[in-house]
């Protein structure tokens, strides 16, 4: 096996060498379905959108389109890079300096309902829209990526009992369509990709109650998702290997949400199981102002299938620097500082990271979100500074 030093001292070098051009990205382009939707989806209907009424946006005192009681992932990683939150695409009078998002709640990868995009439209849109960024504005950019739920969701609805030849062959062609979609925005110059795996899907408070028993979360959804993470997971590894350039951030949601949901209490929720808002034994349809809970922060789930702020919050805190155990090959801190040319491989990065990084045992048990950020601060200059004192 190479010496970490060997490769702390490549990789810092490089960084040392790169320091005096190094540009931070200051572009996010969000693509996705409802759990990463800023606003899109009320351009698109013709009919009531819920996210733009109340009780959505109840915690920050208005509905913006945000499937959620208040900000959304999207929202606190641009907080976490320093830019404003990222507007929805379709809303045409907004700054785009920054980036643009193209999700919108009810999306799929390989076909959707009315009223929605795909993530092929979403990634069109982002082709329609690239003359308003530089061609260095899109190659430094993050592409932040979370879809493929509601693919799931519909074909267990229409396939309650499928052979693993029949699983596997759908979740392959879910796979194939997020591959020729990366390559299309790595084609326009998009270099740096973080990608949110699926949730068990088995465990949403919507799926349980349509199944009848509250209490389990259902086998087949969350089999579907778990399938899927592993093929995405394989793809991003073998895409880091033949597109040159290509960089990526893996975040394992499924476990994060699987433990809340399991352990609520631990992460600050009184409950994992029932939403905030909504009816039925679990709250898990609808969701209007006669049926919101008091205090949406003791919940996981806001309705049905979205996440309330504060399960956001500390996804987003996991996302954005979160040790290997819950996300690699880098977290997103890390893959910004990541030069575009960098010359070393993802993996050798990968073990100089792993052989600096302070010892943070089941860093999802800090649910103290101040003290979870200062500490992962206090990491990153460490790293830093160790990193020099070997160069020394």
């Amino acid at each position: 096996m190479a010496n970490p030093k060997s490769h702390i001292f490549l990789l810092f070098t490089t960084f040392l060498l790169h320091f005096s051009t190094l540009s931070l990205a200051q572009t996010l382009f969000v693509f996705g379905d409802g759990l990463y939707d800023a606003g899109n989806k009320q351009f698109l209907s013709s009919n009531r959108v819920d996210a733009s009424f109340p009780p959505y946006g109840v915690t920050v005192g208005e509905a913006t389109g945000r499937w959620s009681d208040g900000r959304i992932i999207p929202d606190y990683l641009a907080n976490f890079m320093g830019i404003p939150q990222i507007p929805p695409i379709l809303q045409s009078t907004a700054d785009f300096s920054h980036g643009a998002n193209f999700a919108v709640a009810d999306s799929t990868v390989l076909g959707s309902p009315p009223e929605t995009m795909t993530l092929t439209q979403q990634v069109r849109k982002f082709l329609e829209s690239k003359n308003k960024w530089t061609n260095q504005t899109v190659s430094e950019a993050i592409y932040l990526m979370y879809i493929g739920s509601d693919d799931y969701l519909n074909y267990v609805k229409n396939n309650l009992n499928p052979s693993d030849e029949q699983k596997q062959g759908f979740v392959n062609q879910v796979i194939a369509t997020i591959e020729a979609e990366i390559k299309v925005v790595y084609g326009s110059g998009g270099r740096k990709f973080a990608f949110q795996n699926l949730a068990p899907l088995g465990c949403l408070p919507a799926v349980k109650q349509a199944n009848g028993n509250v209490q389990e979360c259902v086998i087949l959804p969350s089999e579907m998702a778990a399938l899927h993470n592993k093929k995405l997971l394989e793809l991003l590894v073998g895409l880091s290997r033949q597109l040159n350039g290509f960089q990526y951030s893996f975040y394992d949601f499924f476990s994060s949400i699987q433990r809340r949901v399991i352990k609520s209490k631990t992460y600050t929720f009184q409950t994992g199981i029932a939403a905030c808002c909504g009816t039925g034994s679990v709250n898990g349809t609808g969701c209007a102002s006669n049926s919101v809970c008091v205090k949406p922060a003791d919940y996981l789930f806001f309705d049905g299938k979205h996440l309330t702020q504060e399960g956001n919050l500390q996804v987003s805190h996991l996302i954005w620097g979160a040790d290997t155990e819950v996300i690699g090959p880098s977290n997103l801190r890390e893959l910004l500082f990541l030069p575009k040319d960098i010359a070393v491989t993802l993996a050798d990065i990968n073990e100089a990271i792993a052989a600096l990084r302070l010892k943070q045992n089941k860093i999802e048990s800090l649910y103290d979100t101040k003290k979870m950020e200062s500490e992962m601060e206090y990491q990153w200059f460490y790293q830093v500074n160790q990193a020099i004192s070997f160069l020394i």
